[in-house]
């Protein structure tokens, strides 16, 4: 470096340091002090007299000098804006808690362990747990579509949630899904980085976007000209890029009949149609849950003890275990037939299960288990004439013909008028003996012999008995 060059690096950094120092000067200027007090010394030995005689107490010191300043009118106090909170009725808290308690939208666990003690007026209880079936966001805006004169936040719908009502994500791993919407479910979120507008897609929102009303059957049931256009120009064509590969994965059903979970890999393209060769049925599947769950609700709210509710299930046969059992009484257990039945009445409820040494679920186990019950609920409730009664669609155990025949008789039996509908379980004991079961499969084998075959029966979900060998038969309650 040059004589030159050198001068000029030393003046711009004497420059730069005497900025520098201004700079810092300026910082260090501050504003006079407009305290009474002559010295800061004589401040604090003037605080440390005040806060040495002042109690201990945290909320008694904020009392005590709020009440000085008061009296010295010395200090005046802002009020702060005192926020306006929106209060809700008591009817309108207790129909979003019935609203989480409905079985559309939640599922009650099923297991006799599956509790939660709650605290309720100083007094603990039980109570059964139950898991939503949608998400808080997706459950929030479901309700507000469905009552759109009741304002009110997620935040707040929130915290009204039941204890014993929990989240989606709390879920176990062996609960059932429904085989449609998880198939549905798996395609979406395969395909939501590949199509426009498909990052926050979720089942609600995919139902909205194919049809015009989810509420119409027409729309629903795929015979409306205008939604059957949605899927081209919503997902068909809105695929970025329709060769690239993905991977994606199906719940099916193989030959050797054990569900299992199938891995796939293919086109964009590929994928979307295995997405639209699933979509017709899907819908038509949602809209007969939806109005099933509307009409199994409004039965359940309008019970009298003439018209009564009841719902009926197998349970999962029971293995009985005995104490200090050899190791190969594990591999043949003996089990028990769980035939679960809950009424629904005005007076009361009645819970019911018949035990059974059979543990099949045959059309004649079926028959004679509806007998007893039958019998029982005559001497329970003798003015009984009409009863509704709920099943799932098991073909090899309630939606059958056989079923059907049996209930034209059962009905002018017992002077009862029938109908049992179909969607998508419980303390009281009986027991149902096997020479039972042998005496009914007798007695019915030549009624059973004689029966018609009733035409798509598996998309029949409401039958009511007209008379003795005449059904009437629809596609859903209403």
């Amino acid at each position: 470096m040059s004589s030159s060059q050198l001068r000029q690096l030393c003046l711009r950094q004497n420059l730069n340091l005497r900025k520098f120092r201004e700079k810092v000067q300026v910082n260090l200027t501050q504003p006079p002090s407009q305290s009474s007090f002559p010295t800061k010394q004589a401040k604090a030995k003037a605080l440390k007299k005040v806060t040495t005689v002042l109690p201990i107490n945290k909320e008694k010191q904020t009392e005590l000098i709020q009440q000085i300043a008061a009296d010295l009118k010395s200090l005046t106090i802002d009020n702060k804006y005192a926020r306006v909170q929106q209060s809700l009725s008591t009817d309108i808290k207790q129909k979003i808690n019935d609203y989480y308690y409905r079985d559309d939208i939640s599922y009650q666990a099923p297991g006799k362990r599956d509790t939660i003690t709650v605290k309720e007026n100083g007094i603990k209880q039980q109570l059964q747990k139950r898991y939503l079936l949608y998400s808080l966001r997706e459950l929030h805006q479901l309700f507000l579509e469905e009552n759109p004169d009741i304002k009110i936040g997620r935040s707040l719908f929130q915290d009204l949630r039941p204890s014993n009502v929990l989240y989606k994500s709390s879920t176990p791993h062996n609960t059932c899904v429904c085989l449609y919407h998880e198939n549905i479910d798996l395609l979406l979120k395969s395909l939501k980085n590949h199509i426009h507008n498909f990052n926050s897609i979720n089942l609600h929102s995919f139902i909205k976007l194919l049809v015009c009303d989810e509420n119409k059957e027409l729309c629903m049931f795929s015979h409306c000209d205008q939604c059957s256009l949605h899927f081209n120009n919503k997902i068909r064509d809105q695929m970025i890029h329709p060769t690239s590969v993905i991977k994606w994965t199906l719940w099916s059903t193989p030959q050797e009949g054990r569900a299992m979970k199938v891995d796939h890999e293919g086109l964009v393209l590929n994928c979307v149609e295995a997405l639209a060769s699933r979509v017709k049925y899907f819908l038509f599947h949602v809209f007969v849950k939806r109005e099933q769950s509307k009409f199994f609700e409004l039965i359940k709210q309008n019970v009298n003890d003439q018209s009564c509710l009841m719902q009926v299930d197998y349970s999962e046969n029971f293995a009985l275990v005995e104490q200090n059992e050899i190791q190969s009484v594990h591999w043949s257990r003996k089990q028990i037939s769980l035939f679960t039945t809950y009424i629904w009445s005005q007076s009361n409820n009645y819970p019911f299960v018949i035990v059974s040494d059979d543990p099949s679920h045959d059309k004649y186990t079926v028959s004679k288990c509806l007998e007893q019950i039958f019998t029982r609920l005559k001497l329970l409730l003798p003015s009984l004439n009409k009863l509704v009664i709920f099943s799932d669609g098991s073909a090899s155990q309630f939606k059958q013909r056989y079923l059907f025949k049996n209930l034209t008789i059962l009905a002018k039996r017992f002077s009862i008028g029938l109908s049992w509908n179909f969607f998508a379980s419980s303390h009281g004991k009986e027991e149902l003996l096997l020479s039972n079961i042998q005496h009914a499969r007798k007695n019915l084998e030549p009624l059973f012999n004689n029966v018609k075959a009733v035409p798509d029966i598996q998309k029949i979900h409401s039958m009511v008995v007209l008379d003795v060998n005449q059904i009437e038969c629809k596609v859903h309650s209403n």
